[in-house]
């Protein structure tokens, strides 16, 4: 599956090489994270003369979908912080690995950064869809919690718990079509259910969490995993139910089952939104982008509602150091799970 995998992102980077050419409150941190922010922002201000044009933003992941949509709340918030111009480009396809494979050596004059999120980040690396990490990029931020990957199944689908859906699984090996992209952390969480838990589940590469919904509602497939945000709609019409969340405890501003709790202590999959810029971009220039992510983290009451209404997360945001020490955890997490992957 590695081979293939490098060879298909290869030839697809290249594609999209052609086709896009160079276009383009409470937090986690302390109040002396805010302090360090503070005196980042001004030491940066002090040394280097940015922002002066347009900041460009490849997103890993496409439309629709909750990386894109933090993406581009971001985005507009530091156009009304920065005074400048902030785009977002879509570039999608293998979990964000083509995205990455791009601009991870990309232009480092501190206009270029890409916005992902940790499982997409640590799962291509813990299976193999990336040769590489975090570290080939310099780290800026962690700028937001996800509202919880959910396991997802058709409103009459005869199974309302996590347990259930296992057990069903097991006395119909290989008939429940499973939903996933392949590479990340979606994959890792189909793969430690049939390691950890038994399931047996037709798997099927079904592309970004959007698409998969898409796939979930036409039938194509019988279960899912995609953010509670991207679902949320249609579990209220009744169109889909949620079995679990995957994050350790439920999002805080509401509550639901957990998988470590209801079929699988070993699930856990806390996902968080990151912004990188490519390697060798100038120290000065990331703490300063930090300080002006940190600001409106913690400071900008219109993101802190979005945030509550989109994610169901209060704002959460990381200085450098800090997102550097969470990246290095979850890929460490990740990476304990390689067993399950080969």
């Amino acid at each position: 599956m590695k081979k293939f995998a490098a060879k298909f992102i290869a030839g697809a980077l290249a594609l999209t090489m052609l086709a896009t050419g160079c276009s383009s409150s409470s937090s986690g941190s302390s109040s002396a994270a805010s302090s360090s922010a503070a005196s980042s922002s001004a030491s940066a201000e002090g040394t280097i003369d940015w922002p002066t044009k347009t900041i460009n933003f490849a997103v890993t992941h496409g439309a629709g979908g909750d990386t894109d949509y933090m993406a581009r709340l971001l985005a507009r918030k530091l156009e009304e912080k920065l005074g400048v111009s902030v785009v977002a480009n879509n570039i999608t396809g293998s979990n964000g690995a083509i995205c990455m494979t791009e601009y991870k050596d990309g232009d480092t004059d501190g206009y270029t950064f890409v916005l992902t999120n940790t499982a997409a980040l640590t799962g291509n690396e813990a299976t193999g869809l990336s040769d590489f990490g975090y570290d080939a990029f310099e780290p800026v931020a962690i700028y937001g919690k996800q509202s919880g990957e959910n396991i997802l199944v058709p409103a009459d689908a005869p199974y309302d718990t996590l347990e259930e859906l296992i057990e069903a699984s097991k006395a119909n090996p290989g008939q429940i079509k499973f939903g996933i992209s392949t590479g990340g952390g979606v994959y890792i969480a189909s793969v430690i259910l049939e390691q950890a838990a038994g399931a047996q589940f037709n798997i099927i590469d079904n592309g970004d969490a959007a698409e998969r919904i898409t796939s979930l509602l036409g039938g194509h497939v019988d279960v899912t995993i995609a953010p509670y945000s991207s679902a949320k709609e249609y579990i209220e019409n009744g169109d889909m139910k949620s079995l679990c969340t995957l994050l350790e405890a439920s999002p805080d501003l509401i509550e639901m089952p957990t998988a470590k709790d209801t079929g699988c202590p070993e699930l856990v999959l806390n996902t968080l939104y990151a912004c990188l810029a490519p390697k060798g971009t100038d120290p000065a220039i990331v703490e300063a982008m930090n300080s002006a992510i940190l600001d409106i983290v913690q400071n900008d009451e219109e993101f802190k509602e979005e945030v509550n209404s989109f994610c169901f997360q209060e704002p959460y945001g990381l200085t450098v150091d800090e997102t550097i020490a969470e990246l290095e955890k979850q890929r460490e997490l990740f990476m304990s799970y390689s067993e399950y992957l080969q």
